[in-house]
This record gives C-alpha cells, sequence and structure tokens, in this order.
C-alpha cells in the first residue's frame, strides 16, 4: 500500500495528556469536505498504534489504520490514561475513565474534522469504553461496533 498521512494531537482530560493518533491516506485538504471517521478504540493489554497501526516488515497488511484509511476513512486512536504516550497516573484506566479518554479525544477530532458522529470500534476492554461512551454519548456515534474475545463455556442441556 502507498505511504499513508498522519498526525500526531494530544487531548486535555482535566489535565491528563492523552495522546491522538490520525491516519488518512492523504493529507486534509481544505475545503475539501470531511471523509467519514472511523474511531478505533484499545484493549488493556497495548496502546492504540500497537494495536491498531502496526507495522510489519515484508507484511504489509498489518495495519488496520492503513486498510481503513486505504478504504476512504479518516482513522483515530487514543492511548488511554496510562497507555503508550498518554500520561501515567495513580489511576487504573478503568472503563469509565476510558469512556472519559474517548470524550476528550473525540474534541480533538471534531476540531480537527468539523464531525461530531463517528464510527466507532472497540476491541476487548475497549469495547466495555466504546460501550459506555455511546451510551453517554449518543448522539456522537453513527455507528459502533464490538469485539470481545468469549472464553465462556455453553452447555445445552
Amino acid at each position: 500500500m502507498s505511504r499513508m498521512w498522519s498526525a500526531e494531537y494530544w487531548a486535555d482530560k482535566g489535565g491528563i495528556r492523552l495522546y491522538v493518533y490520525r491516519k488518512r491516506a492523504t493529507a486534509p485538504q481544505k475545503n475539501a469536505g470531511a471523509l467519514p471517521v472511523l474511531f478505533l478504540v484499545h484493549g488493556s493489554s497495548n496502546s492504540g498504534r500497537s494495536a491498531f497501526d502496526l507495522n510489519v516488515p515484508g507484511h504489509p497488511d498489518y495495519s488496520l489504520m492503513d486498510h481503513f484509511a486505504g478504504l476512504g476513512y479518516d482513522v483515530w486512536t487514543v492511548d488511554h490514561e496510562g497507555y503508550g504516550r498518554s500520561d501515567k497516573t495513580d489511576g487504573n484506566s478503568d472503563i469509565a475513565s476510558g469512556a472519559d479518554d474517548l470524550a476528550a479525544a473525540m474534541q480533538v477530532v471534531e476540531q480537527e474534522t468539523g464531525l461530531s458522529r463517528v464510527c466507532m470500534y472497540g476491541a476487548s476492554s475497549g469495547a466495555l469504553r466504546a460501550a459506555l461512551y455511546a451510551e453517554r454519548h449518543p448522539e456522537r456515534v453513527a455507528r459502533l461496533m464490538l469485539s470481545v474475545p468469549c472464553d465462556v463455556e455453553i452447555h445445552y442441556p
């Protein structure tokens, strides 16, 4: 895939700095209109970029961000409090705190794109964070996709 355009931002959550990352096929052009936004929400095992923008030499198709940027989306992610490049605090980055992180990051998305509604995908505990954010702010989530690994055995009578 051809080289993608990307940018880094900072969101503020009550004095806590959150790292926000964006990827598109091409740089935004003034007066060109906004692309649909896809916001990817990471779980508790890794940060946003390592979860969704993994680049493996010799394997160009590992980046989910590249894939969706190539399909015409403006793709965003945030490192939750305590993860990746975001501030480390005494907090435990629980589900409610993660939903607050998304609210702070969405302010950056709206400022940069002009869009107040996005498609949101949450993986693992990121699904819980995204679901709570969508419950709190249904007017800001156009589509919600959730993926939670499950190790539950189901026994039928």
